[in-house]
């Protein structure tokens, strides 16, 4: 409802409201009560600006319809499985990607760095995700990758192990695991045992985040 159509409605039950305090007040009372007068005066401007405030507010309405469509969207926009373009994952913040967004931000920040990524399609457990070249080790290294950020989940010895056999798939010697958690003392002891590198999200802020600030400000 428009505000000029409140106002209108507002006043015209205001008026009412006197006139029928007036007529009870002399004809059905016969009062010469001057507070009761007074109070019906005063009370009129009360009545009006309750009334103004109860009646739907057409502006009110749609912002709360937008309100609704954007979440709608961004409920939409947060599927696990989305997979934007690499200009707005450089763009997005660690809580903003989705799984696949991750794994594909780790492949743009090994690629920016010469390490020849390759990306192995496998999904979510496929045990590698990505393949780089270790110019250290001059050999080829399997990564897997786990964005499990603000879940509270950590990496269990099981996934160390299983990166571990996946390895051998890809005919990989080298291994390293990348999380936005953190890892079980049994996962990390098991990962010692095969050699494993194993990053955290402490790695990922001062490393990937890192590269991905110095990305923006190239575009900016």
């Amino acid at each position: 409802m428009k505000k000029k159509d409140r106002k209108s409605i507002s006043n015209g039950i205001a008026v009412l409201f006197l006139l029928t305090g007036l007529f009870l007040y002399w004809t059905v009372f016969s009062s010469n009560n001057i507070y009761v007068f007074f109070g019906i005066i005063l009370a009129t401007p009360f009545v009006e600006a309750i009334i103004y405030s109860i009646l739907p507010n057409s502006k009110s309405k749609k912002k709360n319809n937008i309100k609704k469509q954007v979440k709608k969207k961004g409920n939409t926009n947060s599927s696990p499985n989305r997979l934007r373009e690499d200009k707005d994952i450089i763009a997005s913040s660690l809580e903003d990607l989705s799984w696949r967004e991750f794994e594909r931000l780790c492949f743009l920040y090994f690629k920016a760095k010469g390490y020849k990524p390759r990306e192995t399609g496998e999904g979510a457990d496929g045990g590698v995700d990505l393949i780089i070249y270790n110019r250290h080790h001059k050999a080829e290294e399997a990564i897997q990758i786990k964005h499990y950020i603000g879940s509270g989940n950590q990496i269990t010895v099981e996934r160390i192990r299983e990166l571990n056999s996946a390895k051998r798939n890809h005919k990989c010697v080298l291994s390293r695991f990348i999380t936005t958690s953190s890892y079980t003392k049994d996962a990390l002891k098991q990962a010692d045992d095969f050699k494993m590198v194993c990053h955290d999200l402490n790695w990922v802020k001062n490393k990937i985040v890192k590269w991905q600030e110095q990305e923006r400000e190239k575009v900016g």
